[in-house]
């Protein structure tokens, strides 16, 4: 196995340092784009976008970080972040982090690591950074499965009957799929539950080497949770050798 020739982060998480990916829905188009990436480290808070981001026709900033070019720094969590966790002043926090299976003492990142940090006003989605084996080959996401509310009656109510912690599922590439021939369909035996994240397809892009995809289930959600974040997957991709 030949290592990966170029690691994508910007700049290498240091140790004790979190990193999540940035990910957004184009409103219209419905398709999601990574953008960029926010590290927690000692001295701070720290936000850029990946420089092949930012060539794409739809790339759009973000509000409150306007220059593509920057590196941005705080001493305290940037807006983006911090309105997405649950404030430790409501009596139900405890049980949204039991949830989320986090202790009630979780890092702020921690919780958007496990909460992918959707809300209802605006379509950003947050992932941890993978974990990079570069002797390997291999990157290890931990990513919702998206599209199950696309799939069949049939998929979504194996997935509420059926589907349980680490159960595998199958990563089938799908070159002929008319939205996006990069798409990997995820399948639960007969049942094809979702896709691979696009923003996962853009990170693993940016090595420009070709590999494939193994899943398990990590989590599933309850159903109050919505079907974006329903079923919860490691991602482990592989460079081809």
């Amino acid at each position: 196995m030949s290592s990966l020739v170029t690691d994508p982060r910007p700049v290498a998480v240091q140790n004790g340092d979190a990193a999540l990916l940035v990910a957004w829905q184009h409103p219209e188009t419905r398709r999601y784009r990574l953008l960029g990436r926010a590290v927690a480290s000692d001295d701070g808070y720290h936000f850029e976008y990946f420089a092949a981001m930012q060539s794409e026709p739809d790339f759009r900033p973000i509000p409150g970080f306007s220059d593509p070019h920057k590196t941005y720094t705080s001493k305290v969590l940037f807006p983006l972040l911090s309105g997405r966790i649950m404030s430790t002043s409501r009596p139900d926090r405890s049980e949204w982090l039991q949830r989320l299976e986090l202790d009630d003492d979780a890092a702020p990142f921690e919780i958007l690591g496990h909460s992918f940090g959707k809300r209802v006003a605006d379509t950003y989605e947050f992932f941890d950074e993978p974990e990079i084996d570069l002797l390997q080959g291999t990157l290890t996401f931990v990513v919702p499965v998206h599209g199950l509310r696309y799939m069949t009656s049939a998929a979504q109510e194996y997935v509420d009957r059926s589907l349980t912690k680490g159960d595998s599922l199958d990563a089938v590439a799908e070159p002929e799929n008319a939205a996006d021939s990069r798409a990997v369909g995820l399948w639960a035996g007969a049942h094809k539950i979702g896709f691979v994240p696009a923003p996962v397809l853009d990170y693993v892009g940016m090595l420009a080497k070709s590999g494939t995809f193994s899943a398990r289930v990590v989590r599933r959600n309850p159903k109050s949770e919505g079907s974006h974040t329903r079923v919860v997957t490691q991602l482990v991709w592989r460079q081809d050798s």
